[in-house]
């Protein structure tokens, strides 16, 4: 039996849950999260064998997974690293990697306990993720040939690499191996910037629909596909912006500078046939 904890029993933290019971690999899951509710929905769902408020409950464990918000993710290993002994793996699932593995280190670097140095730390990131939030929208099937980018170990160790990429193939995911900068750099185009957009589009739609109701008789297949993302939640992505706000940054002027391109070419059919056809290309 393997004893694994997760830490935020949202719908990353239930998902994963779920699709590890479902492997049939031996898990044995603890569900930990600040909310009772949200325990009593993931041991209902099936994401969770038992459930608790208490982070100690994480002695023991073989593995533990941090499925919160980007910015939580150092401050709850420096919690956990004090109770857990050397043979626990710590590991995470935020969209952001290198500010992450930066305060992990530092806090690794200084660590002490009973058992000696704190345990080891493994950054991950799955690539996968539905536009509903919460517990409720937890889905075993959500890793099924999703890549989960593996940036790094603290302590280097190809070993806890590879026993967090088994967790997570378990989960039927695919994984690949990827220095955090790129991570970052990449994520910030490929997600990060795509969510920004679709917050923008549904804030203007909402500006929109207090004048004219009539709107939604139009927002059809194109516009629900660019929003779909704009529910997701706030808690999570706004340390996402902060914490990787230099590669956003980057690719949000390269958009804006796109835009204009079109802004400008628009009143000339043929010029912006010209540039339709050239991000075709």
């Amino acid at each position: 039996m393997q004893k694994t904890a997760i830490i935020g029993m949202g719908q990353v933290g239930g998902s994963l849950g779920k699709a590890l019971k479902k492997s049939g690999a031996g898990y044995y899951i603890i569900g930990i999260d600040k909310k009772k509710d949200v325990l009593d929905a993931a041991v209902k769902a099936g994401a969770a064998d038992e459930a608790s408020l208490n982070i100690a409950t994480v002695k023991g464990c073989s593995v533990v997974v941090i499925c919160t918000p980007s910015d939580l993710i150092s401050s709850i290993y420096g919690k956990i690293a004090k109770i857990v002994d050397k043979n626990t793996i710590i590991t995470d699932a935020a969209s952001v990697k290198e500010s992450v593995e930066t305060a992990v280190a530092k806090i690794y670097k200084k660590g002490k306990n009973i058992y000696g140095s704190f345990a080891p730390f493994v950054a991950a990131h799955p690539m996968a993720g539905r536009e509903k939030n919460g517990i409720v929208s937890a889905d075993a099937k959500m890793f099924e040939n999703a890549y989960v980018i593996i940036t790094g170990s603290i302590p280097k160790s190809l070993k806890n690499e590879s026993i967090i990429a088994k967790m997570w193939r378990h989960a039927g995911a695919k994984t690949v191996k990827m220095p955090a900068k790129k991570h970052d750099e990449l994520a910030a185009f490929t997600s990060h910037l795509p969510h920004i957009i679709a917050f923008a589009l549904n804030k203007i739609y909402k500006d929109i629909k207090k004048k004219n109701t009539e709107i939604d008789y139009l927002t059809a297949g194109s516009f629900k596909s660019m929003t779909r993302v704009s529910v997701s939640s706030a808690d999570m992505w706004a340390p996402i912006f902060a914490m990787n706000g230099k590669n956003v940054d980057k690719f949000l002027k390269s958009f804006i500078k796109e835009i204009r391109v079109f802004e400008k070419d628009m009143k000339s059919p043929s010029k912006v046939k010209r540039d339709i056809l050239r991000t075709q290309k």
